[in-house]
This record gives C-alpha cells, sequence and structure tokens, in this order.
C-alpha cells in the first residue's frame, strides 16, 4: 500500500525562483508554428498497413454474426478481426469491466465496431469495412436516462440501467428547509457537448521481438492504453510500450477513448505481424469518442430573510452512454460539488449513472461540474432576486473560506482563494455601475451581466486514490544538459514548458539546457491520468524530488571543488555557488561523470489521503481551486441573438507558475464556456448522430471571441510545487451559467436548459409577449 502521509517534496524558496512565475516562451511553439511537429498522423513504419471499423449504424441490437468473406475476397486485405480472434480477454472498461473492445452478442450503441479490417491503404480499408456483412436483429432502444430508469425500459445491461448511486448525507435537511424563510427548487437539462479537438484520435502499433508491442497514439493517458493493450493481447505490461505522440488538444475526450483505438491497432498489428495505423475521421470521432454527460438536475435551496443558505437538496441523473467508461469518477465529482462553492449546513444529494443506447459519456474538461453548476449558480442568482440581494452580495455571505466546510463536511484549512476571486471580479469588471445600468436599457438591444462562482477538487480524490501519483526521471548529462521524463502528458496545456520552469529553479540549471519529453511508459512508472488539473501538482512534484535528490550526490561534488561543505551549497541560474566562489552547473556534472557519480534520480509523489464514506462524508480532495466568472451580453430582442461581448475571469491558481500558459487556458476555457452555453448541440435520431462534423455541430469561432479580462488570485498551497495548484479544468466550468445569467438580466427570463440559442430565446421572447 502506497505510504500516504505527507513527504511532499521541499521545494527551493519560491520567493528566490528566477524561472518560476515568469511568462517563458513555450518550449513546444516554434516547432508547431513551423510545422515541424509531428503528430501520429506524419509518422509511417517500413511495411506499415493501415485499419478501418465496422460500424453496424444500429443503436441496439442481437449480434447473429458477421461474414468478413466479401471484404477478403479484396485485393490487398490483409486481415477482418472479430471478437472471436482476440488472444487475451475482450474487455477495455476503464473502471467497470463493461466494455467489450469487439462486441459479441450484442451491439448496444451506434459506435459499437464489430470487426477491424486491415488493408494496404486507409482507403481500401475503409472501402472492405462497408463490405463486411453484419446479421444483427435489433431490439427496442432507449435514448432518455430518466425513461431508462423506468421499471419497463428496455435493458441496456443485464441487471438494470441505473448502474451507479453517490449520495451526500449532512445534517438534517428537513429541518433546514423548516428554518427557511424562503426555498426555491428547479429542474435544469444539459446535453452532449463534443470535445472538438484539433487532431481526432489516432493510433500506431508497431510489433516487436519476442512478443512485445509499441504503440504510438495521441492520448491523455498513456498508462490506461498499456494496460487495456495487454489485457487484450493477453500479455505482461512490461511487453507493451506505449509513446505519447505530440497531441493535438484532448480537453477528456482522449483519457478513455484510445484505449479502444490502441487496442484495435495493437490488436491488427498482432494479427499481421506488420505496423498498423488507425485514424479516424472527424465523423467517427464524434461517434466513437465519449462525450460531457447529459445531465438533469433537480436542484433545491432555502434561504433565511437575511441571505443564509439553510438547506439543499440536489437529484443528478447522469446520461452514461452504453458503457460507464468514466462515469463513477466524473459522477462521484458531480455529486461532491453539487451545493456549489457555498457552506449549507444540512445537504442531501443524490447523484445517478444510467446507462443509454447513446454515445458514451466520460471526461469532459470539468468533469461532471459544469452541468451542476448551471443548476446551483442559476437558482443562487434567482434566489438573490428574491430576496432583493446584489448576486455578488448573496455570494459573498455564504462562500467557502478557510474555516469553513463543504458539503462532504471537509474543514478547509488553507488555500482558499474563493472571497477574493468574488471581489476581483465585481470590480475589475464593473460589476455594481454595469448592473444598475444595463438594467435600465429599452431598446431592441439589451445588455446583461451574469455571474457564476465555482470550486473544483484537484487531482483524482477519494475515488480515484489508487491511481494518484506520478514520477519523473531526471537524467544531467555530462556537458549539463538535462533530459526529463515524465508520465504526465503534454497535450497543448503547456505542460513541458511549466516543468523546465520547475525543474530549472529546483535544479538550477540552465532553462535553456532542459528538455522534457513526450510519455514514454517504458521510462517511467505508472502515473495516472493527466486529467483532473492534477498534472502540474503531481508531476511538478516528482520533478521537484528527483531534482532534491540529485542536488544531493552533485552538491558532494561541487563542495569538494570549491572547497567547502556541502551544507553550504547552492545550485542557481547555472552556477553552483558555496564557500565564496563558484563553477558552473555544467563543470559539475562534468566532474560527476569523471567521477562515476550517478547524475539520474527518480521522482515520485503520491496525493495526500483522502476520504469518502457511506454517507458522503469526509475530505474528499486534498485541495480546491476556485474561480468567478462575470460575463456581459448584448442580446437582440427581435431575433434572440446574443453577442458575448466580455469576460472576467478570476482565478485562484494558488501560485502563478507561467502566467502567459496560464492565459491561454483561461481564454480556451472561456470559449469552451461559451460553447457549452450558447452554441453547441449535439443531435441525434434512433442513436445516430445527426450533426457528425463542424457543418453541423457549431462552435466558437474566432469571430465569436469576446474581451477576456484573465485576473489571478494567488493564495498558496503548502504541498504544490512552488505552492500552485491545478487550473487545468476551472476556466471551462463558470462561463456557460455566467452567460445564462447575463441573459436572464437583460431579458428577465430564466433558462433551466443549456445552450441558450437564439432560437430559445426568440421563442421565450415570444410566448412573454403573447402572454
Amino acid at each position: 500500500m502506497t505510504d500516504r502521509t505527507d513527504k511532499s517534496p521541499s521545494a527551493p524558496d519560491a520567493s528566490s525562483s528566477s524561472h518560476v512565475g515568469r511568462g517563458v516562451t513555450r518550449v513546444d511553439a516554434e516547432d508547431k508554428v513551423r510545422g515541424a511537429a509531428r503528430y501520429v498522423d506524419d509518422l509511417t513504419f517500413p511495411d506499415m498497413l493501415h485499419a478501418a471499423l465496422v460500424f453496424p449504424g444500429v443503436a441496439h441490437a442481437r449480434l447473429e454474426g458477421v461474414d468478413p468473406s466479401p471484404a477478403l475476397k479484396m485485393p490487398g486485405v490483409h486481415a477482418v478481426i472479430v471478437a472471436a480472434d482476440i488472444p487475451g480477454e475482450n474487455q477495455v472498461g476503464c473502471v467497470d469491466k463493461d466494455q467489450p473492445l469487439i462486441p459479441q452478442g450484442r451491439i448496444r450503441y451506434t459506435g459499437d465496431a464489430v470487426a477491424v479490417v486491415v488493408a494496404d491503404t486507409p482507403a481500401l480499408a475503409r472501402e472492405a469495412a462497408l463490405a463486411v456483412r453484419v446479421d444483427a436483429v435489433e431490439l427496442p432502444a432507449v435514448f432518455d436516462a430518466e425513461e431508462a430508469m423506468q421499471p419497463d425500459a428496455p435493458l441496456v445491461h443485464d441487471g438494470g440501467n441505473a448502474f451507479l448511486h453517490f449520495r451526500i448525507r449532512k445534517g438534517d435537511v428537513a429541518k433546514g428547509f423548516e428554518e427557511a424563510d424562503t426555498v426555491i427548487e428547479r429542474v435544469f437539462h444539459t446535453h452532449h457537448q463534443e470535445h472538438s479537438y484539433l487532431e481526432p484520435l489516432g493510433t500506431i502499433a508497431v510489433p516487436e521481438e519476442g512478443g512485445s508491442v509499441t504503440v504510438y497514439g495521441t492520448m491523455q493517458c498513456p498508462y490506461y492504453v498499456q494496460k487495456a493493450v495487454a489485457t487484450v493481447l493477453g500479455i505482461p505490461l512490461s511487453r507493451v510500450r506505449v509513446r505519447q505522440t505530440v497531441t493535438g488538444g484532448g480537453f477528456g475526450g482522449k483519457e478513455d477513448a484510445p484505449s479502444e483505438i490502441c487496442a484495435c491497432a495493437a490488436l491488427a498489428a498482432w494479427k499481421t505481424g506488420r505496423p498498423v495505423k488507425l485514424i479516424h475521421t472527424r465523423e467517427e470521432d464524434f461517434y466513437r469518442s465519449s462525450k460531457r454527460h447529459p445531465m438533469s438536475v433537480s436542484f433545491k435551496l432555502g434561504a433565511t430573510t437575511d441571505g443564509r443558505f439553510t438547506a439543499a437538496e440536489i437529484r443528478v441523473v447522469a446520461d452514461a452512454g452504453a458503457y460507464s467508461t468514466l462515469s463513477p469518477v466524473v459522477i462521484f465529482r458531480s455529486a461532491v460539488h453539487a451545493t456549489g462553492p457555498y457552506e449549507i449546513p444540512n445537504v442531501k444529494t443524490d447523484a445517478y449513472g444510467v446507462y443509454t443506447n447513446r454515445q458514451t459519456t466520460g471526461a469532459f474538461r470539468g468533469f461532471g461540474q459544469p452541468q451542476t453548476i448551471f443548476a446551483n449558480e442559476s437558482v443562487v442568482d434567482e434566489m438573490a432576486e428574491r430576496l432583493g440581494m446584489d448576486g455578488i452580495e448573496l455570494r459573498l455571505k455564504n462562500c467557502l473560506d478557510v474555516g469553513k466546510r463543504t458539503a462532504t463536511g471537509q474543514l478547509l484549512t488553507e488555500s482558499v482563494g474563493l472571497p477574493e476571486t468574488i471581489k476581483k471580479a465585481r470590480d475589475v469588471s464593473g460589476w455594481r455601475k454595469k448592473r444598475e445600468s444595463y438594467a435600465g436599457d429599452s431598446g431592441r438591444i439589451r445588455r446583461g451581466i451574469g455571474i457564476g462562482s465555482i470550486y473544483y477538487g484537484v487531482s483524482l480524490g477519494a475515488k480515484g486514490l489508487l491511481l494518484d501519483a506520478s514520477g519523473a526521471h531526471l537524467n544531467v548529462y555530462r556537458d549539463g544538459s538535462v533530459r526529463i521524463a515524465v508520465g504526465g502528458t503534454e497535450m497543448g496545456q503547456g505542460l513541458l514548458t511549466v516543468l523546465c520552469q520547475i525543474a530549472a529553479d529546483s535544479l538550477g540549471a540552465p532553462i535553456e539546457s532542459i528538455h522534457v519529453d513526450h510519455v514514454d511508459t517504458s521510462i517511467v512508472p505508472d502515473s495516472g491520468p493527466s486529467v483532473a488539473s492534477r498534472t502540474t501538482l503531481m508531476t511538478g512534484n516528482a520533478v521537484i524530488d528527483a531534482a532534491a535528490k540529485l542536488k544531493v550526490a552533485m552538491g558532494e561534488v561541487a563542495a569538494d571543488m570549491l572547497g567547502t561543505s556541502s551544507d553550504g551549497i547552492e545550485f542557481r541560474d547555472g552556477l553552483v555557488r558555496g564557500g565564496g566562489g563558484s563553477v558552473t552547473f555544467a563543470d559539475v556534472a562534468n566532474e560527476c561523470w569523471l567521477r562515476n557519480v550517478n547524475t539520474a534520480a527518480e521522482g515520485w509523489y503520491a496525493a495526500p489521503e483522502s476520504t469518502f464514506d457511506e454517507n458522503g462524508q469526509g475530505d474528499a480532495y486534498a485541495v480546491y481551486s476556485y474561480a468567478t466568472h462575470v460575463a456581459e451580453v448584448e442580446v437582440d430582442t427581435e431575433t434572440g441573438e446574443i453577442h458575448l461581448v466580455r469576460v472576467t475571469a478570476a482565478h485562484d491558481v494558488g501560485r502563478i507558475l507561467n502566467p502567459v500558459t496560464l492565459e491561454g487556458q483561461i481564454e480556451g476555457g472561456v470559449l469552451q464556456g461559451a460553447g457549452m452555453g450558447l452554441y453547441e448541440q449535439m443531435k441525434t435520431e434512433g442513436g445516430n448522430i445527426t450533426t457528425p462534423d463542424f457543418s453541423t455541430y457549431i462552435i466558437p469561432t474566432a469571430m465569436d471571441v469576446p474581451e477576456i479580462e484573465s485576473v489571478f488570485v494567488e493564495e498558496r498551497y503548502s504541498k504544490g510545487p512552488f505552492g500552485a495548484k491545478g487550473i487545468g479544468e476551472t476556466p471551462a466550468m463558470p462561463g456557460a451559467v455566467a452567460i445564462a445569467n447575463a441573459v436572464t438580466h437583460a431579458t428577465g427570463i430564466r433558462f433551466n436548459e443549456l445552450p441558450v440559442t437564439a432560437e430559445a430565446v426568440r421563442l421565450a421572447l415570444s410566448k412573454r409577449r403573447d402572454q
């Protein structure tokens, strides 16, 4: 069992850092701008074949058989692989073992692939895939999670459709509502959201000597892929090497789905004995990648006349789709955070995961929280109106702070910047003046200003503790250059740059001499997934740990070179100082080589203990990040069109490691929040997606970018690298509800469904005029 007592690595004094806190240029920027970065589809291997998948196109069916003979007769087709061909276990479920790689006997959604075709070219592989005959008898299907919970609903899996239930019980909810002077109860709905990363899913599997395989791919979680490939092929983990290629975005969509596509390619490579590439088209990616969970959220809130929250009761029903994938950890987070970032003495929350015959749902930036945030922040806003209070005043009265307890009863002891984010967002946005001024609009164009506040448990928490550790390998060469291997993935967020900064200040090496590799599972132990805003925190601490070990060995050599004690040695900015003199970091590295001193070290960091009992009480996460967004809109009351004008985004990040990459994270997150709030609708009919590309699935473009003001709050976390916390998820979380609240301010109409489209606004305004 992992020892999770507090063993946080000792980072150098943050006040003396030379690189941390600076806007260092991204180390991968030039390659990407020049087109030199090599994504998986840019790679090729001798004798490489190509694979395509066979989709029956039915949402629920009994699979009677698959006839590959028409495809196998086509010249250039090398294999058609079905479930019976799998040498290991036909299973790729991330958490629950409910998902076969290739269905056998039952098709559960339109993204199920019943065979893998291997051919000389991608075009031939796809043509041959269409030639495969599939004998399937359609079964009754269910496409709504609430309907799926009914006793007479078609079963997606034997054992029932409602497969998951998390409960939070705190205080006495009935008593809390009795103490309330005002009670508001509403139901809210959100729908699928597509990740819309630039690069679709793709992989290459290369067979190696001794029955091993190397898998290259665009992914967030190489260790998930390693496990899936080993399981399907029936070989040890040590014979599966996974190498992450340059990854063109993920946002959670490349956490679970790459295990499926990579296992298919590995199976094809095993079958043919040749390298196999499998790249999804955009439409295939829409069908096969997991989505944000559609949710229905019932939210009931009680408050006293002076604005003190007394009780909250929440029911969350999440559509998991055909397989559970990451629903257990996503819905756990929905349940823990369902009340919003407020201290409420009496809480009852029930969160359910439900199978349907729709696309699978899993990780998406925000990880199950934007849906519940839409509900809680809408009701808090309405409560402020009902009580005649300013929305910010009500939030400040109830918001979490040091010394307060969350819905799970966790006492917050440090790094709680929520009140400051609310105040800064208020002041920077000019909230008070605009709130009053916009309320007086009377023309066709109405302005509105809205707010959303959130908190987010950093890393995996109590339901992911077994995966919550990370490693790093640092190697100092004799010329003083440094190469770092880590278990966390760069997918566009700027991790490689931040790790160079952390390593430069922790080790004292020149930052230009440091190189960080993409993940290779043969070098660094299983470091869990690159999700949940955990990568900088966990991997950064692992790098610091390795650097501290290196400085001990190198410090003794440097002390001998300087004729002083190793106790007084300081590593900083490429120099090693002590005894009144100095030598270069490179000179010390060379001297270590000459003396046969080991200049490589392993670093490791395990998350602190977290707990969650049968009543949903405990320290669910070690630390939380906080944010407040204020959105300003203009609404055309005749057409319903909404123009997002400005967003003020205030974030508690613990410590700023790189302000430029932070701003990039926030700006991207604001646009994703706008997509969820205003545009993105994945429409389906009978399980088939009718918006399977960017001509029909509308996302924000450069023309939709508002003015964005990023504001940072630094409430440092004692166990974070240089005091930092995670930032990856939070920028995408408050935006949708802040926009919805702004539209309500502009129109006087509250919306309970996302996205708030022009059509929805026009219809609501028309109904009000007709009353």
